[in-house]
């Protein structure tokens, strides 16, 4: 008896020491046997079913939501509007990387006219954005107002609207001072600084064209 009490607490110990938890799975349930109280990142690397339950709820059962700073999915299979409800349950949240196949038959102005929207639009406390997706200007407006005290975004951009969506950027944020733009064509580092000094939107900057991404600091 007394071996079996020490193992549970060395188990359990173990447990209370993970700081990130990875689910590979693409089902979970609701009776998980482990739990990791103390965890402070997740990634989800597929979309995974529930039983009867949403996906915040039956996470809930395996981490504490409110503790978590930094959330990854690597599946292109969650919705916006469920990225959002996990955002809801993640106050403390401030870094965030997430997949999305396409926006293009989402509603903009119904999901940010949402009540949901707006609440996780004035409580979230993200400072850090990677977004894979290849964002239209309508998109990248709907992101912005998501969430507002951005200060690091990484992202793709519509190869027609990348110069009016780095204008709205940098005119039209109050926090970011970081802009990385993935897989564009050498040519947009000549046209970016152009842009930059034709409209006088800073007076230092850095800017660097690395590997198929222009990374832009000011």
């Amino acid at each position: 008896m007394d071996d079996t009490i020490c193992l549970d607490l060395q188990a359990k110990n173990k447990l209370n020491s993970v700081k990130h938890v990875h689910i590979h799975s693409k089902k979970a349930t609701i009776n998980s046997i482990h739990s990791f109280p103390y965890a402070t990142k997740l990634t989800i690397e597929h979309y995974f079913q529930t039983t009867n339950n949403s996906i915040p709820k039956t996470l809930q059962c395996i981490i504490h939501l409110k503790q978590l700073t930094e959330l990854v999915i690597q599946s292109y299979d969650f919705l916006f509007e469920e990225i959002i409800q996990l955002i809801h349950f993640t106050p403390y949240l401030s870094r965030l990387k997430f997949r999305l196949s396409s926006l293009d038959k989402m509603d903009c102005n119904s999901i940010e006219h949402s009540q949901l929207f707006q609440y996780v639009s004035n409580q979230n406390q993200i400072k850090y954005l990677d977004l894979h997706m290849d964002c239209t200007l309508e998109i990248m407006q709907l992101v912005i107002h998501l969430f507002p005290r951005l200060e690091y975004l990484k992202t793709g951009m519509n190869k027609i609207e990348i110069n009016e969506i780095v204008r709205y950027l940098l005119s039209k944020t109050d926090h970011l001072v970081f802009l990385c733009i993935t897989e564009i064509p050498k040519r947009c580092l000549k046209e970016f600084k152009l842009l930059i000094q034709s409209e006088n939107l800073f007076k230092d900057y850095f800017i660097k064209f690395i590997n198929r991404d222009l990374y832009l600091s000011w």
